[in-house]
């Protein structure tokens, strides 16, 4: 196993100061620090995670059908700084069909692209290590894996080479609305916003999942905000059963509850299942994808007037560098984050509004001035 060190070269240290500085934190749903990962230890072999498990979110998808090349040059850097010696793009079937030109873009760059089969879930960090590469997940040898999610290498390289700030969002948006459909937007965007993108829910009374109906949580439509986590939206109908089961004491529904059950203790024991069991367990099969259409929504286009930007990860809170009344721009230092002295930075031009330890609320400024 390879020893946990403190890297001294310029290269990784320049990384890891750049992540930190222009907040790049795990955007496939962890909000790890970035930059406390590169430090960590010493890698060897590379896998960009792109295997999107959770049913019905595309968003990786849109990283690498819109922002591809992007990807490959954070993988660059990562591959350059650490001298790498392979490198593998994981995507699964569903996906990897959908974008044919990857596959000779990748091996410019020295990466392999790995084709995995649609099963739950890859999405894990062990089991895609194991699905790519055929190796126990406590292994030595995986201890020298560095697991990067797509979105999260496109916005390193956009820390790096364009000394971008991340101000925006890869989600999806998808069940029961018009129009599935991935979206890049600020960060803070409230759902409403999201829903209204997607041509609004089908049904009159619904609920949402926020980052999926498997791994994600419902959430409240009215206090909910796109963070630098998010993955995406699922919209049920409030009478879907991923709603209403877990309240019911009928005997049919009480059995589903404990099929589910069952079904989320075996994969998180790293036994994957198909894809379409994730699907029909949880009624979940006719619901459109949304991989086919994307919107990269600029910030004068959302017509929300309040922006919340809150903490991510394990630590959630803020130490604020602004104060209530200030203005600032988009792409401004706005906050640290407690866990990883992470910089968080204004998604759009505006005056604050709230500023404390659990998040910055922003009122966006026109470009006329006005507010």
């Amino acid at each position: 196993m390879n020893s946990p060190i403190a890297f001294d070269t310029r290269a990784i240290q320049s990384l890891a100061d750049c992540a930190h500085a222009h907040g790049v934190v795990g955007a496939g749903g962890g909000g790890y620090s970035l930059a406390d990962k590169l430090l960590a230890r010493s890698y060897q072999t590379l896998i960009i995670n792109a295997a999107q498990s959770e049913p019905l979110i595309c968003k990786d998808w849109a990283a690498l059908a819109h922002y591809g090349q992007c990807v490959l040059d954070g993988a660059k850097l990562l591959i350059d700084a650490f001298g790498l010696k392979k490198s593998f793009l994981a995507v699964r079937e569903e996906f990897a069909s959908q974008l044919p030109d990857l596959p000779a873009a990748a091996r410019k760059t020295g990466v392999i692209v790995a084709r995995l089969p649609d099963v739950y879930p890859l999405g894990y960090e062990k089991v895609l290590t194991r699905e790519v590469l055929g190796i126990a997940p406590d292994s030595p040898v995986a201890q020298s894996v560095l697991v990067v999610n797509a979105e999260t290498l496109r916005n390193l390289a956009w820390a790096v080479l364009r000394k971008h700030a991340v101000t925006n969002k890869l989600i999806t948006v998808a069940g029961a609305v018009a129009k599935p459909i991935s979206l890049s937007v600020p960060v803070g965007t409230p759902f409403a916003e999201c829903l209204a993108l997607a041509g609004g829910a089908t049904s009159a009374q619904f609920a949402i999942f926020h980052n999926g109906v498997l791994a994600g949580a419902p959430v409240d439509p009215a206090q909910s905000w796109v963070t630098a986590t998010t993955l995406g939206y699922v919209v049920l109908p409030a009478t879907h059963s991923a709603v209403t089961v877990a309240q019911s004491s009928d005997v049919m529904n009480q059995r589903l509850v404990e099929r589910r059950a069952a079904f989320t203790a075996n994969v998180m024991t790293g036994r994957t299942q198909a894809m379409s069991a994730a699907y029909a367990l949880y009624d979940l099969t006719s619901y459109r994808r949304a991989r086919h259409l994307f919107h990269g929504v600029a910030a004068s286009e959302v017509r929300s007037e309040i922006f919340n930007i809150v903490p991510v990860g394990r630590a959630r809170s803020f130490q604020a560098c602004v104060a209530v009344g200030e203005q600032v721009r988009r792409g401004q230092v706005i906050a640290i984050q407690a866990e990883g002295q992470i910089a968080r930075h204004a998604s759009v031009d505006g005056v604050v509004e709230r500023a404390t330890a659990d998040g910055v609320a922003l009122r966006r400024v026109r470009t006329d001035g006005s507010v």
